[in-house]
């Protein structure tokens, strides 16, 4: 049996999720946290148990360059002074813990006690001082685990002489310094803690430090798998369709000085948005666009008419700026995320790029299974990641790039929809006659050596790619979070079959932003119950349609908004026609 504050499996499998992967970040990208997201972490903070309820915690935010600059050279200094304690190779990886994050991050939050708050006799302090120092701690952790819920990273900078910090920041004698943390958006949420990932120390067995009864008598004990703590249950049980619009964005619709239904599918895109925001004003802030790039082993059977090199030379395009589809952000205001999970080539520290490498390409598809199961399902989690830490998210706009994709996405699109190889098979970047008679016969004989399955996993894992797998992922948790989902041409739409073939709710979160010229993208969208917004013959893919298309969702949020009613308007609302 259990009681109403019971948390839901969802709800306690996020808990541990957080807990799990909290990370101490040191590499970050300039954005900006937003307030709302700030105001949650420390409001979550702020709820931290303190004995005697005495809350001797305050919070210092330090945005201004020059003060962070000079905290920045107290720790370079302390850093130095510290690395000569140690020897031989521990002396350079100490060296090597970077500070950085200090400048790079756009916040740094001294958390700090005050050991006079509520008076010397507090309850609880009687015996044991440095409560209120401890108490300040849970408050710290409350913070970063809060941050790692919203996609923010947190390092927290220990090297500091506390009498120099108090000093640079005006701080009462009184008070003390207990973590200096860096806040942003990180470059990346590390797989294994800063210092186990350099070699420093691993994580020491629970089983070692747990004893029962009386000091060094061990406890029995049976570590419980990572796996068990983290068990997501699969997405048909916990995701509901849209629901359906407030009656009052109906109304209001209604009520607009326009004849009823007139504006057509804006009118249906501005009603869907209603429904996700559940508001009368529905909004398109947080357009985010994730531009997902992997490399295909098919490329090798010369079904492009690109070299395989193409894919990093775009991607460098992309982070410049200089790509098509960075153009068309800028002018619909979208916000581009290239993330590498899968390109043949070492893109080093790239700035701008979210580095999140499964493997260097797949295999070749027409002559072995494209993926692993493992390395399908880190793919398929890095689109979720990604997603998931995607700031004020409302709308997505979906995009790819990786030479081969195409043929990858006819042989999924074949065997999902049960599609001729000639249904399925277009020109892609441009292949004349002779190419396409050749693309339609390696596609043909992908199918023929995968004919053994129907289960859509399994053709993903065999006939997909990093791209599409992390694509397949985005679309689930951008549902998750109640974000309007815009799918771009063939790649996308297929992402989006295999999605919805998992689980069916996930369509309803779905728009349509073109149609395209590859000849399946018409029969994925057919599957999907979708009208495109647009129809202009593109086949670029980047999601260069979808992020044409946020202008309309845009302009669907101005109708609601801006718009007046008739009343408003001070016009007499005409008859309805019968």
């Amino acid at each position: 049996m259990t009681s109403g504050s019971d948390f839901t499996e969802l709800e306690r499998n996020a808990v541990y999720r957080a807990i799990y992967e909290r990370r101490d970040v040191r590499n970050y990208r300039p954005d900006e946290v937003p307030e709302p997201v700030l105001t949650r972490m420390l409001e979550a903070a702020h709820q931290a148990p303190s004995v005697g309820f005495m809350q001797p915690w305050n919070f210092l935010l330090l945005r201004d360059r020059e003060v962070r600059q000079r905290i920045y050279d107290h720790f370079a200094e302390v850093n130095t002074r510290a690395a000569e304690v140690w020897q031989d190779d521990r002396r350079h990886k100490y060296q090597a813990l970077k500070l950085q994050g200090i400048l790079d991050a756009p916040l740094n939050v001294l958390v700090t006690c005050d050991p006079q708050r509520a008076g010397e006799h507090v309850l609880g302090r009687f015996t044991i001082r440095e409560t209120d120092v401890y108490s300040t701690c849970l408050a710290v952790q409350n913070l970063w685990l809060a941050a790692r819920a919203e996609g923010v990273g947190v390092g927290w900078m220990s090297l500091m002489e506390n009498e120099v910090v108090a000093r640079l920041l005006g701080m009462p004698a009184h008070v003390i310094p207990v973590a200096y943390l860096t806040v942003g958006y990180p470059i990346e949420f590390a797989e294994k803690p800063l210092l186990s990932q350099v070699g420093w120390a691993d994580r020491l067995p629970l089983a070692e430090l747990l004893f029962e009864d009386h000091w060094g008598r061990r406890a029995p004990f049976r570590a419980t798998e990572r796996t068990e703590l983290l068990s997501t249950p699969a997405l048909p049980g916990v995701l509901e369709p849209v629901p359906e619009p407030p009656v009052a964005a109906l109304e209001r619709n209604r009520e607009l000085t326009k004849p009823e239904g007139s504006l057509g599918q804006l009118e249906h895109l501005a009603l869907r948005l209603c429904a996700l925001q559940q508001t009368t004003h529905p909004s398109a802030d947080g357009a985010h666009l994730t531009l997902f790039a992997g490399d295909h082993g098919v490329s090798a059977e010369g079904v492009s008419a690109f070299k395989a090199d193409t894919t990093l030379k775009l991607v460098y395009g992309y982070l410049a700026g200089a790509g098509v589809v960075n153009a068309f952000a800028r002018q619909n205001g979208v916000r581009v995320h290239v993330v590498d999970v899968g390109v043949d080539h070492d893109f080093g520290a790239a700035r701008g790029l979210l580095h999140h490498k499964v493997r260097r390409g797949t295999r070749n598809l027409a002559r072995e299974a494209a993926m692993t199961a493992d390395e399908c399902a880190r793919a398929e989690q890095v689109g979720r990641d990604v997603v998931r830490a995607l700031p004020e998210l409302r709308v997505l706009a979906l995009g790819e790039v990786g030479i081969g994709n195409s043929t990858s996405a006819a042989a999924l699109a074949a065997a999902l929809l049960s599609l001729s190889p000639d249904e399925a098979t277009g020109r892609g970047t441009g292949i004349d006659d002779a190419g396409l008679a050749h693309k339609r016969d390696v596609v043909a004989r992908a199918l023929a050596l995968h004919a053994d399955t129907q289960d859509p996993n399994e053709l993903l894992r065999r006939l997909g790619g990093y791209e599409l797998a992390a694509l397949v992922g985005a679309i689930e948790a951008a549902a998750e979070r109640r974000a309007l989902i815009l799918i771009d041409g063939l790649i996308t739409s297929v992402a989006a079959v295999l999605a919805s073939k998992r689980t069916p709710a996930v369509a309803s979160y779905l728009v349509a932003s073109h149609h395209g010229a590859e000849p399946a993208h018409r029969a994925a969208l057919a599957a999907l119950e979708l009208r495109p917004l647009l129809d202009l013959d593109l086949r670029l893919g980047e999601g260069s349609g979808a992020t044409l298309a946020v202008a309309l969702v845009r302009a669907s949020c101005a109708l609601m908004s801006e718009v007046r009613t008739y009343r408003e308007a001070n016009i007499e609302r005409p008859e309805r026609t019968r």
